[in-house]
């Protein structure tokens, strides 16, 4: 067949124009569209993909928020990131604008881990609003002001008193001993979901659509997705099945578990049939545990290097409790530097340091800034409570002297330029055990500071003080400090008498957990 040079012509036009499509198109992918927040500069198709994955990202928030002001964006491929680093930004948006910024963002690996039976991760739809409504019932601070003893007996060792309080709410159950089920499961299902949700260790097939193409069998972070979702299921059937077993005994407690399950299965709401009412307790108990015990790591670290704030809270424990009894939270008004404290640690170091990302719903304006629909946004907890004092980088509970309240009272507040951190989140998706976190860590602390003092450990070897850097924290989804030493030493006799009276006297109550 006979090609004519003006059909040459004509299919050569064509393939150069095709050709010269794909390449604007690959040019302007990435880029930042325009009414976007200002930001870092993109380079072609990555975007700022190349920013995104540095490990303090938490910490380059408040960087770029001081070079393109405190709403600002990442282009990471075709996704947009927005964060806002701005009290008034999170109140306007996430708060006043909660219907359309509770969403969580499309993600592959999440999807894999979760399976949407994660009440922190699960869209905001009737199964979610009914997990929620749950969860804020029980968590009544009507309901956690009960039980003192029970708990401040628990507060022996961190990792096991933060399990042992949540498995009480939740299930009915004290753990005993540290390699007890019930002292272990909630951080053996966190480390399975940091394994497989850490930033930076999955493909971001979202951002980049190409990445779909790759055989989910060829990567290692689908298996660590597929475990995300097996090892937490099976640990919190497991405890399902321990709690039915008990109450077919006829021991039936007050816990939330137990309360679910005095309705008839075949009545139970969808939001608690099959695996998901396993998931919804468990995931509540991983949380509660997880994040208190890494919380109180981080205040305990800077307690031990900061023995003139212990002195200050021990004067103030002394004058309202002596010698002669320990702290309960009915004393919560007269010890304010207890909640200082607490305050501070969940400041200086938030247990998410770069927040837990939310997404919003529809195209939305804000200060002639487009905020588009599907963009994540980020409620920067680290560069949030960073920006807001002087000399954010010092430890001083005092800055706090001003915010006697629990967190709650500043998060519902439309004072937002007073919100003492942002630990728990914002809006909507607010932290649903934000009630039992902070009895639970303040009970801790204060009975802590009554009977101890916190110092440095000292080499056994060489008698000197073994020095604990306060920069040393891991680099996870949930991180807290690396482990360090410090040693607990009673504060006198009488407070050592005190202790074991007290043990001594709830012993009977805790036999009923266990």
């Amino acid at each position: 067949m006979a090609i004519f040079p003006g059909t040459v012509s004509y299919v050569w036009a064509l393939w150069s124009l095709g050709a010269l499509y794909v390449v604007l198109k690959l040019a302007r992918f990435g880029s930042r569209e325009k009414h976007l927040p200002p930001g870092p500069p993109t380079y072609p198709i990555i975007g700022n993909a190349h920013l995104a994955v540095d490990k303090d990202l938490y910490k380059r928030f408040k960087d770029w928020s001081l070079q393109y002001g405190p709403v600002f964006s990442l282009k990471i491929g075709k996704g947009t990131m927005v964060v806002l680093n701005s009290r008034k930004a999170v109140y306007d948006l996430v708060d006043k604008r909660s219907a359309i910024y509770s969403a969580r963002p499309h993600d592959e690996q999440y999807h894999i881990a979760l399976k949407g039976e994660n009440i922190a991760n699960m869209d905001t739809d009737a199964r979610w609003r009914s997990q929620k409504k749950v969860t804020a019932r029980f968590f009544a601070p009507s309901k956690l002001d009960n039980g003192e003893l029970a708990m401040v007996s628990d507060a022996e060792h961190v990792h096991r008193a933060t399990a042992s309080l949540s498995s009480v709410a939740l299930y009915g159950q004290r753990a005993k001993l540290h390699d007890d089920f019930w002292a272990t499961g909630a951080y053996e299902a966190i480390e399975a979901l940091n394994a497989a949700l850490s930033p930076g260790t999955y493909l971001p097939t979202e951002q980049f659509p190409i990445f779909k193409w790759v055989p989910k069998s060829w990567l290692s972070s689908t298996i660590r997705a597929e475990q995300g979702f097996s090892i937490p299921t099976g640990l919190w059937k497991q405890a399902r099945e321990h709690i039915e077993a008990r109450r077919n005994q006829g021991d039936k407690r007050e816990s939330l578990m137990d309360e679910l399950l005095d309705n008839d299965s075949a009545n139970l709401d969808p939001a608690f049939q099959g695996t998901k009412l396993a998931n919804f307790v468990g995931a509540l108990m991983q949380a509660a545990a997880e994040t208190s015990a890494l919380t109180m790591r981080t205040s305990i670290l800077f307690l031990a290097t900061h023995t003139w704030v212990q002195e200050k809270a021990q004067k103030e424990l002394d004058q309202v409790c002596g010698t002669e009894r320990m702290p309960t939270f009915a004393d919560f008004k007269n010890l304010p530097y207890i909640n200082c404290i607490m305050k501070e640690g969940l400041r200086i170091r938030p247990v998410v340091p770069t927040g837990i990302p939310h997404r919003c719903t529809e195209d939305n304006w804000y200060e002639g800034m487009l905020i588009p629909k599907d963009a994540t946004i980020m409620i920067p907890h680290w560069a949030l409570s960073h920006s807001q004092y002087s000399d954010p980088d010092t430890y001083n509970p005092d800055r706090y002297l001003n915010h006697p309240g629990l967190a709650t009272e500043y998060a519902s507040s439309s004072d937002y330029e007073n919100r003492d951190h942002y630990t728990y989140g914002a809006g909507r998706r607010i932290c649903t055990g934000i009630h039992l976190a902070e009895r639970t860590q303040w009970r801790i602390l204060a009975s802590l500071l009554w009977a101890f003092r916190i110092e440095h450990a000292v080499d056994e070897v060489t008698g000197k003080k073994i020095e604990i850097d306060t920069e040393a924290y891991e680099e996870k989804l949930f991180a807290g400090p690396k482990p360090f030493k410090a040693r607990f030493r009673p504060r006198s006799d009488m407070h050592v008498q005190v202790i074991e009276k007290e043990m001594a006297a709830v012993k009977e109550l805790l036999m009923k957990w266990e």
